[in-house]
Formats: structure tokens, sequence, C-alpha cells
């Protein structure tokens, strides 16, 4: 998996909030006039650099979408909700495959729920490809 700088929405943004939406620090520009998404498949990939904290607080990531830049977002698409007990260092928040049909600015939000977040970091990237790969236990054999 590749990351690209241009396609970085959050590094290790801090996601210490009230229950609501945290912004990305960046915003994507496709620089497209027509729809988005349509060709080769990209992704949205979120994860948590540090544990989130806060007794009863879930994070979820949405990736949003308008037409015109710092106005008008609408929700696109939505990772799973994460409990506290889940979004510990290091843990995947979303692997989504960006949809068709978006206009030309992207950004995505923290959703925190449930209560405040006390403290917690993390970043977000389109990328190329998600890692998907999936190993068999150790000893494991097909006969």
């Amino acid at each position: 998996m590749i990351l690209d700088t241009q396609a970085t929405f959050a590094v290790a943004q801090s996601v210490a909030s009230a229950a609501g939406d945290v912004v990305s620090t960046n915003v994507y520009d496709t620089g497209a006039t027509a729809d988005t998404g349509i060709g080769e498949n990209f992704f949205l990939l979120a994860k948590m650099n540090a544990a989130l904290a806060g007794a009863g607080a879930a994070i979820q990531v949405v990736l949003q979408t308008s037409a015109a830049e710092g106005s008008g977002y609408t929700d696109a698409a939505a990772g799973p909700v994460v409990a506290l007990a889940s979004a510990g260092a290091n843990a995947n928040l979303a692997k989504i495959r960006v949809p068709i049909g978006l206009k030309r600015y992207l950004r995505v939000v923290f959703r925190i729920s449930g209560a405040t977040s006390s403290g917690g970091t993390a970043s977000a990237y389109i990328v190329k490809d998600v890692e998907a790969l999936q190993y068999g236990a150790s000893g494991f054999t097909v006969a």
C-alpha cells in the first residue's frame, strides 16, 4: 500500500472532542467537474494512532462530499461505529471503497458518539488498495 501526501485527510489528528464531528485537517480536491469514483477503485483507509480515551465514547469515520469547498458537505460513506474498547492504538477504523457519485471536494469527519472523548489521535487517507490478505492459523493445512 502506498500513501500519498496529496491524498491525506489527517495524520495523527486529535479526536478529543465532545460528542459530534471532528473535521479532518485536509480536504481532497478531486479537480473533477463530473462524477468522482468512476473507473479504478480507490479506498478510504482510517486508523487510530493513539487509543481513544473517554468512558463511553465511540468513534466512526465518515467520508463527506461537497460541490463547494468549505460548505455544504453531506455524508457519502461511513465506516462502522468503533467502541472505546476496540479503538486502541493502531486499530483499523475504516476500509471503505469510495462510492461513485461524489462531488468535487472530499473530507473526513471523525464522528464521536456516546460521550466526550478526552484523547486519541487518528489518521485517514485515500489509497489505491487495502490490506486484504487473511492468513490461516499457525499449523493450518488443507487436505
